[in-house]
């Protein structure tokens, strides 16, 4: 029997990760074909080990949780069963014990409903070795360079894709409009809010946000936006009378409307303690990202949010650098009024001194660009037969700046080079950051080094 100093759990979060399961164990324990669609975001918080995971299980898409352990005893040994932060896990990952059947242990969450297991058996994780993310003789990195920057290339249009397709799955489950907007929440929840983000997009529906804010209301706009965001969110609840008067004055009108369309609309809010502001900086509080969402959505609501991003493609013509452009500067939200000063409602107020940026700003705005906007649109385009407009998607996804490096594309960037001097051309712009991240999941992870030599 395995122990944890034998094969740690950051090993299974790595077969996990890696999708290195081969499809004859991909099956749950009770019978259900499983198929990876996303393996989810690694959490290295507390919770769950892997947020946001896509499965179909059964033939059924689910989305949800992943939880690894050792063995399945664990889930009632770490209480588990006991915490309603693990209520959406849909999956269990664990090693299969010598067990006989009637002592199988199941695994029920907080809510009594019982989670899917998938079973591994210990021979495969004796055999399972962790290969190191950068392969140092990587056989790309050994042909020539424009081989490796052809084969980065395609890589970022295959992600570009794999985005587009993804977003469609969403679609055809919803509409555009929900699709682009759940994303939208998504990215500026980051990693640690992603998940409330989404619930919300789930209570207050775009098409809903859209009807009431073109109704005929005396409320202004913003307030009825804020009173809904907010409410819906669970962070009206703060009473105006202990709070400062700044913040007094912001919640109150907002919390006065909140309770006459919560009942009208009958929206039950979210929990506030589903939120999490613990290791955050104050820009990046899910308050501020709330902010930001409202201030996007009414940017969109008169025109719907597909047909206006169409149209802004259709407006610019064939001028991809100004389609980047004008695409960057709408989606910054400056902050403005109270949230010049003020980065949640709980009275902690920015000193006179302090300087906290916008509510969405470029960086952010250029990573929803490239992974949801652009794709998005490249798909609608395509699903249209307007070769014409999916080509200039296309061109404006050729000339975004880069993002933000990270430990991947650093690693890639240096594996690549080992033999020519590509460094920085591989990793220009984010498009060819696109492309080292592709090539780095689906490729040097599973160590698929022959298929990879194929790509072009």
């Amino acid at each position: 029997m395995l122990t944890h100093s034998d094969f740690p759990e950051t090993k299974l979060h790595e077969i996990w990760r890696r999708q290195a399961i081969p499809a004859p164990h991909l099956r749950t324990e009770d019978g259900l074909v499983l198929e990876v669609v996303n393996p989810g975001q690694y959490n290295s918080a507390s919770g769950p080990d892997f947020r946001r995971a896509t499965l179909r299980l059964g033939g059924k898409l689910v989305e949800g949780d992943v939880e690894c352990h050792l063995y399945a005893a664990d889930w009632e040994a770490h209480g588990h069963h006991r915490d309603p932060a693990y209520n959406e896990v849909i999956l269990h990952l664990a090693l299969r014990e010598d067990i006989s059947p009637e002592n199988e242990f199941a695994i029920v969450r907080e809510n009594g409903l019982r989670v899917p297991q998938l079973l591994l058996p210990e021979n495969f994780a004796r055999e399972f070795i962790i290969e190191e993310a950068a392969i140092l003789t990587c056989p790309l990195s050994r042909t020539s360079p424009e081989k490796i920057f052809a084969t980065v290339q395609h890589a970022s249009r295959l992600r570009l894709e794999a985005k587009a397709e993804a977003l469609a799955e969403q679609v055809r489950q919803s509409s555009w409009d929900q699709a682009v907007y759940r994303g939208l929440a998504e990215a500026l929840g980051y990693d640690k809010n992603q998940e409330p983000f989404r619930k919300l997009t789930e209570l207050l529906p775009i098409e809903l946000l859209f009807a009431e804010l073109r109704a005929t209301r005396e409320q202004a706009p913003e307030l009825l936006l804020d009173a809904l965001l907010f409410g819906a969110a669970g962070f009206l609840v703060e009473h105006e009378a202990q709070a400062e008067a700044e913040i007094a004055a912001f919640i109150f009108p907002r919390k006065m409307l909140w309770e006459e369309l919560r009942h009208t609309l009958q929206i039950r809010p979210l929990r506030l303690e589903v939120w999490r502001f613990f290791r955050l900086r104050p820009p990046n509080f899910p308050t501020r990202r709330l902010a930001a969402l409202s201030q996007l959505i009414l940017k969109f609501y008169r025109q719907g949010i597909l047909e206006h991003l169409a149209a802004t493609v259709t407006a610019v013509g064939n001028e991809p650098k100004k389609l980047v452009s004008e695409a960057l500067q709408f989606f910054l939200c400056p902050a403005a009024g109270f949230w010049q000063a003020h980065y949640d409602l709980r009275g902690r107020k920015l000193s006179a001194r302090a300087v906290i940026g916008d509510l969405l700003g470029r960086e952010r705005a250029l990573d929803i660009l490239v992974n949801i906007i652009l794709p998005g649109l490249w798909f609608y385009f395509r699903e249209a037969g307007e070769a014409v407009r999916q080509n200039q998607v296309q061109e404006a996804y050729s000339l975004l700046p880069k993002l933000q490096e990270n430990q991947i594309t650093r690693t890639m960037r240096e594996q690549l080079s080992c033999m020519f001097p590509v460094r920085a051309k591989i990793a220009r712009g984010a498009r060819e950051q696109q492309g080292l991240l592709y090539l780095q999941k689906l490729y040097c992870r599973p160590l698929r080094c022959e298929e990879c030599l194929k790509l072009r």
